[in-house]
């Protein structure tokens, strides 16, 4: 899905600084492994869960 798509559905105005703003967001959330981006602007739910490749320490 695209920020523009997501705004209207978490209940923001579909403003032009409320679409970047989640896409801002959206990015973070690709860093921290919770989403893809398969192309530009396109976020789908990560194929893998986050930290999935981490060991545990205990």
């Amino acid at each position: 899905m695209q920020a523009k798509q997501i705004v209207p559905r978490i209940g923001l105005e579909a403003t032009t600084s409320k679409i970047e703003g989640t896409r801002g967001k959206l990015k973070r959330l690709v860093e921290r492994g919770w989403l893809d981006e398969d192309a530009p602007g396109r976020f789908t739910l990560a194929r893998h869960a986050p930290g999935a490749d981490r060991v545990n320490s205990r």
